[in-house]
């Protein structure tokens, strides 16, 4: 039996263990039914006087704003700590330091920092900043030294030969050949910045996410859509701005001059874009270094450490953390199922001009795109919120929630996938007279079916460690776990389930790496990874 059919029963009986964990007991939950079609009627309505447009332009500024100066606070942490992390510009005890410096931030989820920093920091903006920052620059910085190190090194390499150190010959060799993926890279993060600034909005930090929970918690339905409508806009034009950006990467046919007016246009746009967020957020400058916030950080240390059990002890931590297993593999499979059927219709015909495609074509493609930007624009909580409902708390709220939110995030990546897919196999079958169907289960799927997985095992990652921002509504697993520990000031309880999740995620990143390996066609020879493959497998 081949390694994957091997993997494939191995995932078909985990599907089939986290259903059943998952239904024990009640699951639908038949009196929230009429609320529940209320709220999606009122879609035809949304609230649109003054008043309130006004409440969600200044919300929705809150949220650029906040994504802005996280993606700049990590673009920075990124610049600075990635020829620290690549093979090539650092010595491998450096490497090594600064790689296990890295991981507690990208392993803790932006919501678990923003309550931590909440303690000592209080609700300033400083806290969505840095929450957003820390982790997005740990895999800033990640995937910036995978970037130097697949890099052609003729150019550095002849610098050194030519006695220039290792950051002359890194700034002046390597870094003009990969500006444009830096800075893709870069704008893709503030797409991703938004979505995490909104769910942070959820727990108090302020913004379209806040007011989102307020508008839920008194059953406004017709102001939640129109905080969507505003969610969709900010992450479809960031959506569009960083794919306009990665489309002129590419394009081999930027002169010189091009690139230095579009490079100084942009440094100008974006120094604006931070000195504008940071005038509207007004964090406050002597927050950072004062005697209270020490004083608080050490009275937060010493609340979290050491971590322990919580009241229920070991039974409670394994529990919700098998629990958080099974949400994470239903979350998967619904999005992953969800993605890929959307995508094949979503995606672009290869090869085909935008004149070639039919209007019923182009209008189904961007309808089904904007669904996917109505899935992944709305965070997870909001979902969560809605979905408790009609299904009773627990893990299936939890895991169709993360579902839905990652199906809009994988559905767009699989769809870029198969664009860029070899179209030679399904033209051949199309000449050949073979249906839509033929041709997608037999040439569209198997010629992107790599990359597809990839994203799937890598995305699998990150649901486990969103599973934390759904448990603020009672969706079960460590995420409720830790917020029920938070709200009992149990700190050192809360930083046991905290390492819980850091060592499930920990485990799942073992399990999808030897997975990869087993799918790897050849597993001697190492595959330089395209630019859009990083970004996929770096999303959060």
């Amino acid at each position: 039996m081949s390694p994957g059919a091997r993997w494939a029963i191995a995932a078909g009986a985990a599907l089939v263990w986290a259903v059943v964990r998952a239904t024990d007991g009640e699951v639908v939950n038949g009196g929230g039914w009429s609320a529940f079609a209320e709220f999606w009627t009122t879609i035809v309505r949304p609230e649109t006087s003054a008043e309130f447009l006004r409440l969600t332009i200044d919300a929705a500024a809150t949220t650029l704003a906040l994504a802005i100066l996280g993606t700049a606070l990590a673009v920075a942490i990124g610049v600075v700590a990635a020829p620290l992390l690549a093979e090539r510009t650092s010595p491998r005890p450096v490497r090594r330091f600064v790689r296990a410096l890295l991981t507690v931030p990208r392993g803790v989820h932006e919501v678990i920092w923003a309550i931590l920093l909440a303690e000592v920091l209080g609700f300033d903006p400083w806290v969505g900043i840095i929450a957003i920052g820390l982790p997005f620059g740990a895999i800033s910085a990640k995937v910036f030294a995978e970037t130097i190190d697949e890099t052609d090194p003729a150019a550095y390499e002849r610098l050194r030969s030519l006695g220039a150190g290792r950051l002359a010959a890194l700034v002046y060799g390597i870094v003009p050949t990969i500006r444009g993926e830096l800075t893709s890279f870069g704008f893709y993060r503030l797409e991703c910045a938004i979505r995490s600034a909104a769910v942070l909005g959820v727990i108090g930090v302020g913004g379209l996410g806040f007011q989102l929970d307020l508008s839920f918690e008194s059953l406004r339905y017709d102001e939640i859509w129109t905080l969507i409508v505003a969610l969709m806009l900010l992450s479809g034009s960031a959506d569009w701005l960083s794919g306009r950006l990665r489309r002129r990467a590419r394009d081999g046919r930027s002169t010189v001059e091009r690139e230095r007016r579009v490079l100084a246009s942009g440094l100008a746009a974006t120094a604006f874009a931070i000195g504008a967020s940071w005038l509207w957020l007004a964090p406050d400058a002597g927050l950072i270094g004062s005697e209270r916030t020490r004083d608080r950080f050490v009275g937060l240390v010493d609340d979290l450490v050491p971590p322990r059990l919580g009241p229920g002890g070991w039974s409670e931590l394994i529990g919700a953390t098998v629990d958080t297993i099974a949400m994470a593999v239903i979350a998967l499979a619904i999005a992953v199922s969800l993605g890929l059927l959307v995508a094949l219709r979503a995606a672009r015909p290869v090869g085909r001009t935008a004149d070639s495609i039919g209007p019923g074509s182009r209008i189904t493609g961007w309808g089904l795109r904007l669904l996917l930007l109505l899935w992944r624009a709305v965070p997870a909580p909001i979902w969560a919120f809605l979905l408790v409902l009609v299904l009773f708390p627990g893990v299936w709220p939890g895991a169709v929630a993360l579902g839905i939110y990652n199906a809009g995030v994988v559905g767009r990546l699989f769809a870029e996938v198969i664009e860029e897919r070899d179209p030679g196999p399904s033209d051949r079958l199309q000449a050949l007279g073979a249906p839509a169907i033929i041709r997608t289960l037999y040439a569209t799927i198997p010629t992107a079916a790599g990359r597809l997985v990839s994203i799937a095992l890598y995305r699998s990652e990150v649901i486990v460690r969103e599973t934390v921002v759904v448990g603020v509504v009672g969706a079960g697993g460590l995420g409720q776990l830790i917020n029920e520990h938070r709200a009992a000031r149990d700190l050192a309880a809360t930083a046991g389930a905290v390492l819980a999740m850091i060592a499930l995620a920990a485990l799942i990143d073992v399990v999808s790496a030897r997975i990869r390996c087993d799918l790897r066609p050849d597993r001697t020879v190492t595959v330089r990874r395209s630019t859009r493959r990083r970004r996929a497998l770096a999303v959060s």
